[in-house]
């Protein structure tokens, strides 16, 4: 018998945040209130973090004066150094010694939580308060209405349809024309076969027959992408496919992965976080989705689509299968990406 819920310790958090903020806040009208040094907190993945960009957008937009502080993990930091909106980039919480006037608490701990009791802001927002409210309303919707409904006490217009940008700078432009011309490429596909958990893969020869496809009728050369873990399978997919194709993982920062994919004719990735940046670059984008939960991060922007095959255990942990001989990654068929392939292209 199972005694603990799942994601205790996350519920936790979320309830003593959401206790800090009623208590800070109290009976305050923050639409009037007038914040000039904001604290960001973002301690999240790649994918969260693409999809709050928007956040810092809204603030500025609200508070035109103010100087936004971020604290985030090390690894998205060269997502981030480039946003106009983001005046400063922490990311060890020893490192801030200013007080700030209003706290953010996108994703936060238990250190952001006794960080806001140790120097009080005259207001605080946090996630865990959105998060109740959105299971009280029947479900969590996408992960960039959520980022939006956090800030939304400070607005005093709430936008229809947010719009998470990312930055890229000049040398990240440079670099990437420059691979790109030193090898040749033209036209091309992203594709991203890594995923952090396994059960989030599409099948490698699957990612091989699709590269061999978009050659064969689109004329896209193939440029397979991910970080130092996904080497020895990109290397995997390029014996099965008879001409050459490139692989640039751990090649490219963040920002020069965005600039990479902005170039790019098409992008088709597992449930990651290159998907999001993709996703919002403009460039066709498909996402594949197996043990996730649905809705909340999938492709956000104009040119994009997914596949996803939920079924009755979604979401699981995703590392105990219950149908490890079909996984739901395997039952997304190469005709049905072909599809949604021709579809996208299609509409540009």
């Amino acid at each position: 018998m199972k005694l603990i819920p799942n994601n205790y310790g996350e519920k936790l958090v979320f309830a003593a945040s959401m206790a800090l903020s009623r208590w800070v806040n109290g009976s305050k009208n923050l639409k009037e209130s007038n914040f000039q040094n904001i604290l960001v907190f973002k301690l999240d993945e790649i994918g969260d973090m693409v999809y709050s960009l928007h956040v810092f957008d809204l603030l500025k937009q609200r508070y035109p004066g103010a100087r936004i502080t971020l604290l985030c993990k090390p690894y998205c930091v060269s997502l981030v150094n480039s946003h106009p909106s983001i005046d400063q980039v922490f990311t060890d919480i020893d490192e801030l010694i200013e007080s700030y006037d209003l706290i953010v608490d996108l994703r936060g701990n238990w250190h952001t939580i006794w960080y806001a009791l140790r120097h009080l802001p005259k207001a605080r927002l946090d996630r865990g308060t959105v998060r109740y409210q959105n299971k009280k309303s029947g479900g969590h919707p996408h992960e960039v209405i959520t980022n939006t409904r956090i800030i939304a006490p400070l607005l005093h217009e709430i936008p229809e349809i947010p719009k998470p940008r990312i930055f890229v700078s000049g040398i990240a432009i440079e670099r990437v024309k420059q691979y790109l011309s030193e090898n040749g490429i033209n036209k091309f596909a992203v594709l991203h076969a890594g995923a952090r958990k396994v059960l989030r893969r599409w099948p490698a020869s699957n990612f091989a027959n699709l590269a061999i496809w978009l050659k064969q009728t689109h004329q896209l050369d193939c440029v397979l992408t991910g970080d130092t873990n996904d080497d020895e399978l990109v290397q995997t997919i390029q014996k099965q496919i008879p001409f050459e194709t490139f692989n640039t993982c751990n090649l490219f920062d963040l920002t020069e992965f965005g600039a990479l994919v902005q170039q790019a004719a098409l992008y088709v990735g597992n449930e990651s976080g290159p998907l999001c940046i993709a996703s919002i670059s403009g460039t066709p984008s498909l996402g594949l989705f197996g043990p996730g939960e649905p809705v909340v991060f999938y492709p956000y922007g104009k040119h994009t689509a997914y596949i996803h095959h939920v079924l009755e255990c979604n979401p699981c942990d995703q590392i105990h299968c219950v149908h490890p001989d079909n996984t739901c990654m395997q039952r997304i068929s190469l005709e049905e990406v072909k599809m949604k392939v021709n579809g996208l292209i299609g509409a540009l």
